[in-house]
């Protein structure tokens, strides 16, 4: 039994863990693209790797593109097996995929009429429509909390996440060799107590975890505080006279967004004349679907919708479907709150209102969600003086806001208490789906809190094998006691003396002891720890030979 970790390892995008639990089965969790900058999406096309046309089924956890958004490049390449995913996932799916092969398609024709000025070939888009309309016919939606036996040999249960709409978290059961083991894949973990959908499920303890870190390293304001900082925010904006530009993913954050101005509204704390613009054919189609789907929403929003309210919507706010309603809206004289994709200002609608207004000193930018490196809404919250824009330099003269409580992903404290449950002496926990520095800070931290567990940041490429027993890490050593003093101080020239050389047939003893402790368990060695031995062998065979060379 192995999985491979195509993605999503000492990175957050890109998430797809190949599962082999006997050499005739071979299926994905998750299928994402790379998203950031050039060189992590130049992955998007190392696709031999999946290996499309061998797969037998694909499960997908939630909608969101970097675990998603490879499928209908693997449709392209021959791929032609059931996509499992939850029924509010499948939906998603459908609009989401489309999108994502129309911003392809519109890519490549960019980047072909750039080549053939230069003399250069055609670009081949990563997929097409008809792509994404194939990936969507071999959708297949399951329920949630139950148990599936979905194809020979393998068990699954889809488990609420607390993610966005329809997601989940899977627990597998792989049966091979006459030997059974269960696998959890965290997903994405959501907030406790977050708008809209409920809180994140449990499940039965694994044996093997694969758990997302995004915010490993750090915890997230409240959801009051970020609510109370955004409309704060509108207000500012609207006594300067001018916009506030929230970069959205239409996937829940843009729903959520609308919810909060909404709740603002019927408090009366929002402007009753200031105009809000959802900006983005996707989103408009997504919160469609999220109103379309009250039996995913939590109590807390059931029961604004038994009252008769729409806290999907307010008076104000206006769709803008079309392009030329969308540069209508730069044509708008004073404040305006302006929703619009994507998220990471790196594409879509978002990039012509920053080009329009992120110059402004009334222009206030709010950043609501994880920016992956190399993004335009990363720049901008580290503090960039000028940013790329259409391949012009645009000045930031707009005041940038990171409102972090708005966040769709656990923190590193409500993590803890998501693995908590799960803890069990022996468990294998690989921590992925985080940049490095999360990935690493949240093992540290775990590490010292459940002693029991073996934690692991795998990389891209890396293959865990899952019927080693995890070997239990070593207590740290205590601190040495120093002996009582001796009576007689031994001589000066006695405590200077070097110690004795070792003999040859002394070493050649030690290393054949070695050397049968690698045989007898080596292969249960980490590849950190290997990786060091490996640089020891190094130095002692350069110290042989200069040794005699001498």
């Amino acid at each position: 039994m192995r999985i491979t970790c195509l993605g999503a390892a000492r990175t957050v995008t890109g998430s797809a863990y190949l599962v082999e639990p006997d050499p005739d089965t071979v299926f994905l969790v998750d299928c994402g693209m790379f998203q950031g900058g050039r060189r992590i999406e130049e992955r998007n096309w190392e696709t031999g790797r999946y290996r499309a046309q061998d797969l037998q089924a694909i499960y997908i956890t939630h909608a969101h593109i970097d675990h998603s958004g490879l499928v209908p490049r693997l449709v392209r390449l021959g791929y032609n097996g059931p996509v499992y995913a939850s029924k509010a996932t499948a939906e998603l799916l459908r609009i989401l995929w489309a999108d994502s092969a129309h911003i392809q398609e519109m890519e490549a024709q960019w980047q072909s009429r750039k080549n053939k000025r230069k003399g250069g070939k055609d670009i081949e888009p990563l997929y097409e429509g008809p792509d994404a309309e194939a990936a969507s016919a071999l959708l297949q939606p399951v329920e949630m909390d139950v148990d599936l036996r979905l194809m020979a040999g393998v068990g699954a249960n889809f488990v609420p996440a607390g993610h966005i709409l329809g997601a989940a978290s899977l627990l597998l059961t792989l049966e091979a060799g006459g030997k059974t083991h269960r696998v959890g894949f965290s997903g994405d973990i959501g907030r406790p107590n977050q708008l809209i959908v409920p809180d994140p499920h449990s499940f039965d303890p694994p044996d093997t975890l694969f758990m997302e870190t995004t915010y490993g390293n750090r915890t997230h304001k409240t959801l009051e505080q970020s609510q109370k900082e955004l409309i704060e925010v509108v207000h500012a904006a609207y006594e300067q006279g001018g916009k506030v530009l929230i970069p959205a993913f239409a996937v829940e954050r843009t729903q959520e967004i609308i919810y909060t101005l909404s709740a603002a509204h019927r408090r009366g704390e929002m402007p009753a004349d200031m105009p809000v613009f959802l900006d983005s054919p996707l989103a408009i189609r997504a919160t469609n679907i999220f109103r379309d789907h009250p039996e995913f929403f939590d109590e807390a929003t059931t029961e604004l919708l038994d009252k008769g309210h729409t806290p999907l919507d307010l008076p104000n706010l206006q769709f803008t479907l079309s392009t030329e309603e969308s540069r209508a809206i730069n044509l708008h004289k004073g404040p305006a709150v302006i929703i619009a994709g994507n998220g990471m200002a790196s594409a879509g609608r978002i990039k012509h209102h920053l080009k329009h207004n992120l110059w402004r000193k009334d222009c206030h930018v709010v950043i609501v969600g994880f920016q992956a490196k190399g993004t335009t809404g990363r720049l901008l919250v580290e503090g960039a003086r000028k940013v790329k824009i259409f391949r012009e330099d645009v000045s930031v003269g707009a005041t940038v806001h990171t409102i972090g409580g708005f966040s769709a992903h656990a923190d590193q404290h409500e993590l803890m208490t998501w693995l908590e449950p799960l803890v069990k002496p022996g468990l294998k926990v690989n921590l992925v789906h985080g940049e490095e520095q999360s990935s690493l800070a949240f093992k540290e931290l775990a590490e010292e809190r459940f002693p029991l567990v073996s934690f692991h940041v795998p990389r891209i490429g890396e293959t865990l094998h899952l019927e080693r027993p995890a070997r239990p890490r070593r207590p740290a050593p205590r601190p040495a006691v120093a002996p009582p003093a001796a009576v007689e101080a031994p001589r000066a020239e006695a405590a200077a003396a070097p110690p004795a050389r070792p003999s040859v047939s002394q070493v050649r003893r030690e290393l054949a002891e070695l050397l049968a402790q690698l045989e007898s368990g080596g292969e249960e060695l980490g590849p950190e720890t290997l990786a060091a031995l490996d640089r020891q062998v190094r130095g002692a065979r350069q110290a042989l030979e200069a040794g005699r060379a001498a």
